[in-house]
C-alpha cells in the first residue's frame, strides 16, 4: 500500500522547486561574480521529516518517509572570524602605510645620504674657514664673500626644510580634518561611514523582518565596515535585542532571536534578525584598556533616539559641550543615551603647525563642561597621523629626544632643526662678537645661554653674523600662549627665520680681527664644526645632521619591513576570503550541472509517480 495518493507528488515537487530556487542563486552569483564586495550565496535547505509518532499497532509493512525538502532561505558563505582577522590587520597595514607616506615627505628633504643639503654646506662652510686661516684672507671681500654665500646656504637650506615640515604638519591635519582641502577629510569620513552604516542596519533589518534577507545590504555594510576598519580599530559583534516579561510577578530579560516556553526555557530560534555593534577601541593615558560604542543596533532618526554613532570632529580645546556634534545611541534595553563622543583637539601650539596636541575621548552633556583624556589606538591612519603631528619634547628638556609615537614625528625634526640653527647662530655670534669687542663672555655666563645671549645683545648688533630675519636680533623672550598654556619664544633665532645679518651682509658688520692673532675668530669658528656641543647632546654640527639622517632611515626601514608583513598577511587572509566568500566560475558551472540533473531525475520522478497513478486508476 502507498501513502497518500500525492504525497510523492508534493515530495518530487518540493525537489523541483529547490533546484530551481538553487539554479536562481547559481545565475546571481554568477551575474555578480566581478561585482566589488559581493559575497558567494547559497540556498539553505532541510529535510521535511515525518513528524507524527509512529503507531503501536502499525502494520510492519509501513515504513515513514520524508515529505521532501523545505528551502530555509538564501544565505551567504562567509567567515565571521576571517572578517575579524581581514579588518584588526587592515588597521595595522593602514597605519604603516599612512607613516610610510609621511616618512618619505620628511626624507625628501630631511635624508642626507641621498642628496646634498644641509651637511654638505656645513662641509663648504668648514673649507670657507679653512681657507680663511691666512690672516690676510679674513677681511677680504673675495673670501668673506664666499663664507657669506656658504653660510646663506646653510641658512636658505635651514628655511626651506623648516617650510616643508610645515607644509607637510598642514597636510597631515588636512588628511584629518579635511580643511583648507575640497576633499573630505579622515574624520568626516569616519562620521559619513558610521551614518551610512546605521542607514544600512535600518534597510536590512527591516527587509529580514519581512522575510528577506537582504544579503545584496549587507555586502554593502560589509564593505564599508572594512574601509572603517582602515581608519580607526573597531571591534564588530552580532547581538540580539533584549525585552522585559514578567513571569510569576519577576521581570526578567528576553533575547528576541530565541523562543521561549511558558517556564522561560529557551526551546528554540526566532524569525528575529540579529542587530549589529561597532565598537572603537582605545588605550587610555594609563594603560588600561577601553572602546566605546561607535553604532549600536538599528538606526533610527533623531526623534527616536535609537541610533548610535560617535562624532570624530576637529576642535579647539575652547568649544563648548553645546557646540559639540552628539550622537546619541541606546537599544531597547538600554537605560539612557550614551552621550560619550570622541573629539580631536586641533589648539595650536608655538609652532603654529602642530595643530593636533591630542587625541581625547569626551564625555559631554548639556549640564557640564566636556572632560577629556589622552588616548591612543593600535592602528589606524588616524593614529599613523596623529603619531606623526605629537608633539616632541624639546631639546634642552629632562625628556629631550622623547617621541609619543611609533615614529618621530613633524614635531621632533622641527624642533631638532630649531636646536641646530640657534646653536650654530650662537656660536657664530659669539665668536665674532668677541673677535670684534674681546669682551667675551665669562665660562659661567657661557654656559647660560640666556646671559650669553643677552650680552650679546647689549648693544652688540654690529657683530652679528646670523639674526632673526623679522627682528635682525639673537635675543628671545617668552610670553605664555593663553590657550595652550604652552611658554612660546618670539624673537629666537629658529630653522625657520635664521638668516644673514643685514649689516653682514652690506658691509657694515666685519669678521673680527682681535683676539691674540687677527685670525683667532676664524681659528675659533673653525674649532666649532670639529667640537661637540652640549646643546646638540654633545655632537658635531655634521654628526648631529647625520643622527637625525640616521633616525629618520631607521624609521623608514623598520616601518618598511612592518608595511611589508602586514601587506603579506593581510594579501594571504584576503586570498583566503575570496576563496570561501568569492564566486569561482567552475565551481558555480559544476553547481549548475548538478543542480540541472537533480532537477531533471525530480521530473522523472514525477513522470514515475504519474504513470503509477494511472495504473491504479486503469484497475478501478
Amino acid at each position: 500500500m502507498v501513502r497518500a495518493t500525492f504525497a510523492g507528488f508534493q515530495t518530487a515537487l518540493t525537489s523541483l522547486q529547490a533546484n530551481s530556487r538553487k539554479l536562481d542563486v547559481t545565475s546571481q552569483n554568477l551575474a555578480n561574480m566581478n561585482v566589488e564586495g559581493y559575497t558567494r550565496q547559497q540556498l539553505r535547505t532541510s529535510s521535511l521529516n515525518y513528524e507524527n509518532p509512529v503507531s503501536f499497532y502499525m502494520n510492519e509493512n509501513d515504513v515513514n518517509v520524508g515529505y521532501g525538502v523545505a528551502m530555509d532561505g538564501v544565505m551567504q558563505i562567509r567567515d565571521e572570524f576571517m572578517d575579524i582577522q581581514y579588518r584588526d590587520q587592515n588597521t595595522a597595514t593602514e597605519y604603516n602605510s599612512t607613516i610610510e607616506y609621511s616618512l618619505n615627505t620628511l626624507a625628501r628633504f630631511m635624508d642626507e645620504s641621498n642628496h646634498d643639503s644641509i651637511r654638505a654646506s656645513l662641509d663648504n662652510i668648514q673649507k670657507a674657514l679653512t681657507t680663511m686661516q691666512d690672516s690676510s684672507k679674513v677681511q677680504d671681500p673675495v673670501y668673506e664673500g664666499q663664507l657669506q654665500s656658504d653660510m646663506n646656504a646653510t641658512a636658505v637650506l635651514l628655511n626651506s626644510a623648516a617650510k616643508q615640515i610645515k607644509t607637510a604638519e598642514d597636510n597631515e591635519f588636512e588628511k584629518l580634518s579635511g580643511e583648507g582641502t575640497s576633499s573630505r577629510g579622515a574624520i568626516e569620513n569616519i562620521n559619513t561611514l558610521l551614518r551610512e552604516i546605521g542607514e544600512l542596519n535600518d534597510k536590512i533589518k527591516h527587509n529580514q523582518l519581512l522575510g528577506n534577507s537582504a544579503l545584496e545590504l549587507q555586502d554593502e555594510r560589509n564593505m564599508k565596515i572594512d574601509e572603517l576598519s582602515g581608519y580607526i580599530p573597531i571591534t564588530v559583534e552580532y547581538y540580539s535585542e533584549k525585552y522585559t516579561v514578567t513571569v510569576n510577578g519577576q521581570n526578567e530579560e528576553r533575547y528576541r532571536i530565541y523562543t521561549y516556553d511558558k517556564s522561560g526555557n529557551i526551546c528554540g530560534r526566532s524569525d528575529w534578525p540579529e542587530d549589529l555593534r561597532i565598537t572603537l577601541d582605545y588605550t587610555k593615558k594609563d594603560g588600561t584598556q577601553d572602546s566605546i560604542i561607535l553604532v549600536n543596533g538599528t538606526y533610527k532618526d533623531a526623534s527616536d533616539r535609537n541610533y548610535g554613532s560617535v562624532d570624530l570632529a576637529p576642535n579647539t580645546s575652547t568649544t563648548p559641550a553645546s557646540k559639540y556634534t552628539k550622537w546619541s545611541s541606546t537599544d531597547s534595553n538600554a537605560s539612557g543615551p550614551l552621550d560619550t563622543q570622541l573629539v580631536f583637539s586641533s589648539t595650536k601650539t608655538n609652532k603654529d603647525g602642530v595643530k593636533v596636541s591630542a587625541t581625547n575621548v569626551t564625555t559631554a552633556n548639556s549640564s557640564s563642561s566636556p572632560t577629556s583624556e589622552h588616548v591612543t589606538f593600535s592602528g589606524g591612519s588616524v593614529q599613523a597621523s596623529l603619531d606623526m603631528l605629537a608633539k616632541s619634547s624639546p631639546s634642552g628638556t629632562a625628556t629631550s629626544g622623547l617621541k609619543q609615537g611609533t615614529y618621530y614625528g613633524y614635531d621632533y625634526y622641527m624642533d631638532e632643526l630649531d636646536n641646530f640653527a640657534r646653536t650654530l647662530a650662537q656660536e657664530m655670534n659669539l665668536y665674532n662678537y668677541k673677535g670684534n669687542t674681546w669682551d667675551y663672555p665669562n665660562e659661567s655666563e657661557a654656559a647660560a645661554t640666556t646671559t650669553a645671549t643677552n650680552k650679546i645683545k647689549a648693544g652688540t648688533s654690529d657683530y652679528m653674523l646670523f639674526v632673526n630675519r623679522d627682528t635682525q636680533t639673537a635675543r628671545s623672550e617668552t610670553t605664555t600662549d593663553p590657550i595652550s598654556g604652552r611658554i612660546l619664544t618670539t624673537g629666537e633665532i629658529t630653522a625657520e627665520n635664521i638668516s644673514l645679518s643685514t649689516k653682514w651682509v652690506n658691509g657694515t658688520t666685519k669678521i673680527g680681527l682681535k683676539g691674540e692673532s687677527s685670525n683667532q675668530t676664524v681659528l675659533d669658528m673653525l674649532e666649532s664644526f670639529t667640537q661637540p656641543h652640549k646643546a646638540l647632546g654633545d655632537k658635531t654640527y655634521a654628526n648631529y645632521m647625520n643622527s637625525l639622517s640616521t633616525k629618520l632611515a631607521n624609521d623608514q626601514e623598520n616601518n618598511k619591513d612592518a608595511l611589508d608583513t602586514n601587506k603579506t598577511v593581510l594579501t594571504s587572509i584576503t586570498s583566503a576570503k575570496d576563496q570561501l566568500s568569492g564566486v569561482s566560475l567552475d565551481e558555480e558551472a559544476a553547481n549548475m550541472m548538478t543542480y540541472v540533473s537533480s532537477y531533471n531525475a525530480a521530473a522523472k520522478v514525477i513522470t514515475a509517480y504519474d504513470e503509477t497513478i494511472r495504473s491504479l486508476l486503469a484497475l478501478i
